[in-house]
């Protein structure tokens, strides 16, 4: 092949000693360093359809890029072909049927910012960087779970590239088995080119969560919230998060280095005093609060607040779901936390629970409906030491094992692994590996947490 070849239509192939391979084969996690024999850089279905072809005559392996945080890198291959959607970023809305048409280069913030014109949104995650395809794919927490659910559980449809490089669309009338495998079934089953998701009623504005405690206070605020979320509403939603704040100027001297607990959220509805009293201020006051900036600010602005915590960096990582937390399991988690001999660590709780823990296990392929807390646990990788990471990352997913649910992880937040694919989707697999033996029976979609193909 030349350097630069046209593809169909209006997409651009990239090899390795194009100008640009170097910038399009990066992804968030700077850990990651894959070379891939060829980058399609597509800018419509056809041109995904010509790599997807590409690929399967060559009998090369697919990677697929959305938006490229994947804490495993699944959006870069070595050696076979990465089909990156970056440029396929439309998003329109559909007012009359309150439904968004979402392509699958988008990232959360082109979701929003263009749903948010119409007083809308659907659930998505809490970095408005990630790409919407993965998130929906592997599920899609955010501060909507409550209330609406999980990313996943909002498809609508899909058009889909599949293995065979046939485009279709997908619903629950038009291969309904492919379309109950994509809500929560990874990337195993095609490239998925655009997204129908559902919209609700969401803004301009919401009320954000935001209030800081000391870290010596942490026993006390997991308490307490356990105790609040036995009576949550729907309406809101709380995620923890346990880090070491940076000397940065923009902070006050006495919080340089310090580690404490932060606890974001959303409110969604009206207000009123016993709103305020029985929801809002229980959440602030778990502990003396070293700040509480909660307040009424718009959903957009809401959706960006944590991005400046999610910096391109060499990550390592996990997660685990809980029924609930024991006092053993907190024990275990404060212990390595303290003893992370590492450039930074940052472990978050999210508390589940309404709309998307009432949905059948078996209604979608993403099959954790009964799990209170999501942990996921992400950590810089030092330059000196790597393996330094990687074994405490290890160490403290075996320690917390035992407690967790069914052993089952976030598969959007967790390294690729054989055991965690199938302890995470649990009863659900047996039927997902037949759809994958359907649609891609030569796993041409491996690079994700691969489901193998059975007849």
């Amino acid at each position: 092949m030349n350097e630069k070849v046209r593809v169909e239509k209006s997409g651009t192939i990239i090899l390795p000693n194009h100008d640009r391979y170097d910038e399009k084969r990066k992804v968030w996690n700077a850990r990651i360093d894959r070379r891939p024999a060829v980058i399609f850089e597509c800018k419509s279905e056809a041109d995904v359809i010509s790599a997807v072809n590409y690929a399967r005559q060559g009998d090369l392996e697919i990677s697929i890029r959305g938006g490229g945080h994947h804490i495993d890198g699944t959006a870069v291959c070595d050696g076979g072909v990465m089909i990156d959607l970056s440029n396929m970023k439309d998003v329109k809305v559909d007012e009359n049927r309150k439904v968004a048409v979402v392509e699958g280069g988008a990232t959360l913030a082109d979701v929003d910012a263009e749903t948010q014109k119409y007083g809308l949104a659907t659930p998505t995650g809490t970095v408005s960087e990630t790409g919407i395809a993965g998130l929906a794919l592997g599920g899609g927490f955010g501060y909507l779970r409550g209330k609406y659910g999980l990313t996943c559980d909002n498809i609508v449809s899909a058009r889909m590239v599949t293995a065979d490089g046939k485009a279709i669309t997908v619903n629950k009338d038009n291969y309904p088995d492919l379309y109950w495998a994509i809500c929560g079934g990874g990337g195993n089953f095609g490239v998925v080119t655009s997204f129908e998701f559902q919209l609700y009623p969401v803004g301009p504005n919401v009320l954000g969560i935001d209030v800081m405690y000391d870290y010596r206070d942490l026993k006390q605020i997991l308490h307490g919230l356990k105790e609040y979320m036995k009576s949550a509403i729907d309406e809101i939603s709380v995620n923890l998060a346990i880090m070491q704040l940076p000397p940065a100027p923009f902070l006050p001297e006495a919080l340089h280095n310090k580690r404490v607990v932060s606890l974001s959220g959303m409110y969604i509805g009206e207000l009123n005093r016993e709103i305020e009293e029985n929801v809002i201020e229980p959440l602030v006051s778990f502990a003396e609060p070293i700040m509480d900036q909660t307040g009424i600010l718009p959903y957009v602005e809401l959706q960006k607040k944590l991005d400046a915590m999610i910096d391109v960096a060499p990550f390592d990582g996990t997660s685990l779901f809980f029924e609930d937390l024991p006092e053993d399991a907190i024990s275990t988690l404060m212990n390595a936390i303290e003893n992370a001999d590492l450039p930074m660590t940052l472990v978050q709780i999210w508390a589940l629970h309404g709309k998307m823990n009432r949905i059948p296990a078996d209604e979608k392929a993403f099959s954790i409906r009964d799990a209170g807390y999501l942990l996921l646990v992400d950590a810089i990788v030092p330059e000196d030491n790597p393996q330094k990471c990687r074994d405490w990352v290890n160490q403290l997913h075996k320690d917390l094992l035992p407690h967790s649910l069914r052993e089952s992880a976030y598969v959007n937040g967790a390294r690729i692994d054989a055991n965690i694919t199938e302890s995470t989707y649990g009863n659900n697999y047996e039927l997902l590996a037949k759809i994958k033996g359907k649609y891609d029976p030569d796993n041409l979609f491996c690079h994700n947490h691969n489901i193998a193909p059975k007849e």
